[in-house]
Order: C-alpha cells, then sequence, then structure tokens
C-alpha cells in the first residue's frame, strides 16, 4: 500500500520535493517499516487532512463567504469603507493596531463568521464518563459533536438570524448587542478549542481590512449588460464553502491600485 503512494510523495529524496509533514511522516513509516502499514498511512493521512482543513482550508472559506456577502449587500461593504477612510485614511492598508478603531469592521468579521459558518458541527468532543443532559443518556466514549451552526441560528439569540447584518452586534439603539459567535474555533469547559484560533482570526481580519481599503467588490456582468446576482449555495464537505460564483473586483481608485502593486505584506505582521 505504501510504495504507490511514496513514489509520489517521496520525492523529496530526488529533490523535487519541499519538507512537509506527510513527507516526513512517511518516511520515517518507510525507514522503520511498520508491521501495520495500512493503518499507519491512515492515521497519517487523517492528521494530514485535519491539518490541511484547520489551517488552510476554514480561511479559505471564510474569506469566500466573505466575498459572497460583499457582492450581496454592497450596503454592508460601503459602510466598512467610508469608516475605514475616516479612520485611516487612503494612503495605506489597515495594520493591526487599527482593530480597536474599526467597530464596524469588526462587526462585519464576526458576522461572516456567523452567518455561513466554514465548520457547522464545530470541533468533535468526547465524553469521558456516562451522562444524562436533558434526560438524555450519553455513554462513556461517546462522540458528541455541538450544531453550531444551530447555535447562530438561535433565534432567542438573533433577530432574523438567517440575514446578514453587522449591525446586530452594535450597541443599542442602532444594534441589538447580539453576542459574538462563540462556537467557530470550539469550545468547552475543558478548552477544546483551535490553537490557531488567533492566527486564524488575526489573518482573517487583516484580508478583510485590507481588501476592504483597496477593492471594491461588486456583482458581475453578463454578456447583455446584466448583473449577475449569485445564489447563496454551499458545498459541504470537509468543511463548507459557497458554491464558485463571479463577482467584480476593482481597485477603489488610482491610489489604492498603487498599493496594491507596491504593498509589502510583510509591514502589517
Amino acid at each position: 500500500m505504501i510504495d504507490p503512494i511514496w513514489s509520489k510523495v517521496g520525492s523529496q529524496a530526488a529533490g523535487k520535493a519541499k519538507p512537509s509533514f506527510l513527507s516526513s511522516q512517511l518516511e520515517a513509516l518507510n525507514r522503520n517499516g511498520s508491521e501495520d502499514r495500512l493503518d499507519d498511512i491512515l492515521d497519517i493521512q487523517g492528521a494530514a487532512g485535519v491539518m490541511y482543513c484547520a489551517g488552510a482550508e476554514t480561511t479559505w472559506s471564510t474569506m469566500s463567504f466573505f466575498f459572497l456577502a460583499m457582492v450581496l449587500h454592497p450596503e454592508a461593504q460601503e459602510r466598512a469603507q467610508k469608516e475605514i477612510d475616516a479612520v485611516i485614511g487612503t494612503g495605506r492598508l489597515p495594520e493591526f493596531s487599527d482593530r480597536s478603531s474599526l467597530p464596524y469592521v469588526e462587526c462585519l468579521l464576526q458576522e461572516t463568521l456567523r452567518w455561513n459558518g466554514a465548520v457547522p458541527l464545530g470541533v468533535p468532543h468526547r465524553s469521558l464518563e456516562d451522562d444524562v443532559y436533558r434526560g438524555m443518556f450519553i455513554p462513556k466514549g461517546s462522540v458528541i459533536f455541538a450544531n453550531t451552526r444551530g447555535m447562530t441560528l438561535d433565534e432567542d439569540v438573533y433577530a432574523n438570524p438567517r440575514a446578514f447584518n453587522p449591525s446586530r452586534y452594535l450597541p443599542k439603539p442602532e444594534g441589538n448587542s447580539e453576542p459574538h459567535p462563540n462556537g467557530p474555533f470550539g469550545f468547552g469547559r475543558r478548552h477544546v478549542i483551535c490553537p490557531g484560533r488567533h492566527l486564524a482570526d488575526a489573518s482573517i481580519w487583516i484580508a478583510i481590512a485590507s481588501i476592504l481599503a483597496a477593492v471594491k467588490i461588486s456583482k458581475a456582468i453578463d454578456e447583455d449588460g446584466k448583473e449577475i446576482t449569485p445564489e447563496i449555495s454551499i458545498s459541504c464537505g470537509i468543511t463548507n464553502s459557497p458554491h464558485p460564483f463571479k463577482c467584480r473586483i476593482r481597485p477603489r481608485s488610482e491610489q489604492a491600485k498603487e498599493l496594491i502593486i507596491h504593498a509589502d505584506t510583510w509591514d502589517s505582521y
């Protein structure tokens, strides 16, 4: 079982592959000559899949939902851009130190996470002992999935929960002072939470803020000159993400275009 896989990803020995978790684990497996090669390969496959899902695909999915939301809700995009222009100006891109001064951009990020989360069933937990919850017996060793999607659509917490409304988090009377979603990165009294949550949160925020500062996202135009309104159609897999859709992405100005061309991304990190 290992030879065909190793022939593809084990090209590191020939100088053709970059070092990675997957290649190093397969190297060790090949070197040690494990007797349970199939089980070990499945464990490596599972670990690599989780690492990719948590480290890359969730961020990509979240950003895809952000673009979809901006196409469908230009009023939210315009308000966020006005806030960025008023606080930062148009001569530079946002930095992490600006985050506390951009409350509506923060609301927009939180609403993107709540509106359509990348991981609707959250992080799986396992019961360490027999338990009873609301009359339901949960045997020891049960795998438990928290319905984080259901939590974000709870009408007792969020008004009109299926609507994309960043203002819901603002203080009253403008907003409803609704709580930020608490499920995207996991939760629990034993702190079963994504260890990379701070990196993911910061990465998504700086991406959203920079995109809003530099470009305008709008509906694509078809051959007849009519706007194309994308449907909210979701692909379910390791993570949830919108099906491919068309949109237009243009620099907000010539100055913004120059910022994009000459920006050194490392200045913001």
